[in-house]
């Protein structure tokens, strides 16, 4: 193991600061060190400002301190790794969703199944799934994707989509012969308002030609 590596596992906050780059990394490892070095200096070299029995007292204060900002730290670092497995989440489904587009079938529906074994309650792919599966003439399965998907709460965002594809998914069951129906695209709520905004205006336009 490098000296870069120990200092990385031991120090509270840096580890966490090279992992995800968050400010309150930054503060905690600052945070730390300000103690760790007023302590030093304390100790090392002003010794008349700190009584002899006092300095036990510090080194633990010292040590208790780093066992609390290692348990924050670590506790952060779980809740922003979960924050990057959705992100990555959100990245896979932005992939089905441009092979669903791009009328890759076979494609969409592997990434999509990959997703739902992560995330089984994940709304935006299970309603791409049911309108993958209306769009293969797989009516029942995409009929039950919906029943599914109407048992979430986090399920409301597309209320309006699923009274839609209920719809169409009527009409093509009692026309199974008839003109090829709208789609309803299930464009995603992830990600930043301009950059992604812009991204589903773009393919909004490309399903419609």
């Amino acid at each position: 193991m490098s000296c870069f590596s120990l200092i990385l596992g031991l120090w509270p906050g840096l580890s966490g600061l090279v992992r995800y780059g968050r400010g309150i990394f930054l503060i905690l490892a600052a945070g730390f060190g300000l103690l760790a070095s007023a302590t030093l200096f304390c100790c090392g070299y002003w010794t008349e400002l700190i009584a002899p029995e006092s300095r036990i007292w510090l080194a633990g204060g010292v040590l208790l301190t780093h066992l609390v900002l290692s348990l924050v730290s670590a506790a952060l670092s779980t809740l922003f790794s979960g924050q990057l497995a959705y992100d990555e989440e959100g990245d896979r489904y932005l992939m089905a969703l441009d092979a669903y587009l791009a009328g890759n079938w076979n494609e969409t529906e592997r990434i999509a199944r990959a997703i739902l074994r992560r995330n089984r309650r994940d709304p935006d792919t299970i309603l791409l799934l049911a309108t993958l599966c209306r769009h293969t003439g797989r009516l029942a399965e995409a009929s039950a994707w919906l029943d599914r998907l109407e048992t979430l709460e986090s399920a409301e965002k597309w209320a309006d989509e699923i009274v839609i594809e209920r719809a169409e998914l009527a009409e093509a069951l009692s026309e199974p012969d008839g003109e090829e129906t709208s789609e309803v695209i299930p464009f995603p709520a992830r990600g930043s308002a301009g950059g992604e905004n812009a991204r589903s205006a773009e393919r909004r336009r490309a399903a419609g030609e």
